[in-house]
C-alpha cells in the first residue's frame, strides 16, 4: 500500500475510533479532532510554561540548593486544583507512557534548545549542556510492580538523548518502601535513608569520566525525594535535576 493510501487507510482508521470512542482534552474536555491526543490546541498553547531551562536561581533551584544541586528545571506548574495535574496522573497512575513522552519531548526540546542559544552566545554558561549522565529517580520494587513501569525512566530516556547524554537507571536503588505523604516535613522524614548508591554502576561511570549528573523525576513538591536520591552519590560529583511539573 502506497504512502498515500496508507495515509489515507490510517485516517479512515481513526475517524471510526474517534466516532465509537472520542477523545477528549485532559484539561478542559472538550472532544478532540481526529488525530490530535491529550490536548486541545488551545490547552496545549497554554500550558503554564516555568521556563526553568533558561532561568538561573530559579524556584527549583532554590528548593533544591541544599542538596547542592546546580541546576534544575521543570517543564510547568502543577497546581492541584488546575487543569493540567490532569497530565501527570493519566501519565503517572493510568499508564499513558505516549502522553509522558509527548511531555518528555517538550522538555528535552527546551533544555536542548536553552544549550543551543547560549552557545550562539559568547561568555554565555549553556546550563545543563556538559551532563553526562541522567539517571531516573527510582521506584521501589514493589511499586514498580504494581504499576508496571517507573514514570521517571520515561522522561530520564527522552532526556538522555536529547541532552547526548548516557541513560543511567541502576546508579541508584530504592531499598525502602515510602508511602505519599502531604506536608514537607513529612516528606523529609519519608525519605531519609530512602536510597543506595550501586557502587559496579558508579565505578562504570567513573571509568567512562563522567562528572556531572541530571537526577530526573515526574513531579517536584518539596524537593526532598531528589535530595535523598542526591544525598548518596559522591561529593565530586556536580548535579542537576529535572522534571516534568513543578508544584506552585
Amino acid at each position: 500500500m502506497g504512502s498515500g493510501a496508507g495515509h489515507i487507510f490510517r485516517l479512515c482508521v481513526a475517524s471510526l475510533g474517534d466516532l465509537f470512542f472520542p477523545r477528549f482534552c485532559l484539561v478542559c474536555g472538550a472532544k478532540l479532532d481526529i488525530g490530535v491526543r491529550h490536548l486541545c490546541p488551545s490547552c496545549a498553547d497554554d500550558i503554564p510554561l516555568t521556563y526553568f531551562w533558561s532561568w538561573d536561581g530559579n524556584p527549583a533551584e532554590q528548593r533544591l540548593a541544599e542538596a547542592h544541586v546546580e541546576q534544575a528545571c521543570s517543564l510547568f506548574f502543577y497546581r492541584r486544583d488546575g487543569g493540567y495535574g490532569k497530565l501527570i496522573h493519566r501519565f503517572k497512575y493510568e499508564g499513558d507512557i505516549r502522553l509522558g513522552r509527548r511531555l518528555a519531548g517538550m522538555l528535552a526540546g527546551k533544555m536542548a534548545e536553552a544549550c543551543r542559544a547560549a552557545e550562539r552566545k559568547p561568555g554565555t554558561k549553556a546550563r545543563f549542556a556538559d551532563v553526562d549522565v541522567v539517571v531516573p529517580i527510582p521506584l521501589h520494587p514493589l511499586k514498580k510492580f504494581r504499576r508496571g513501569f517507573n514514570q521517571s525512566d520515561v522522561i530520564a530516556r527522552e532526556l538522555a538523548s536529547a541532552l547526548g547524554a548516557s541513560f543511567e537507571p541502576k546508579l541508584i536503588r530504592r531499598r525502602r518502601f515510602t508511602r505519599t505523604q502531604t506536608r514537607a516535613a513529612d516528606r523529609r522524614s519519608n525519605m531519609a535513608g530512602a536510597f543506595v548508591l550501586n557502587e559496579k554502576a558508579l565505578r562504570r561511570l567513573r571509568s567512562a569520566g563522567a562528572r556531572h549528573i541530571l537526577l530526573v523525576d515526574d513531579v517536584l513538591t518539596t524537593g526532598s525525594t531528589i535530595a535523598a536520591a542526591a544525598s548518596v552519590l559522591p561529593p565530586d560529583f556536580r548535579l542537576a535535576a529535572a522534571t516534568l511539573a513543578c508544584v506552585e
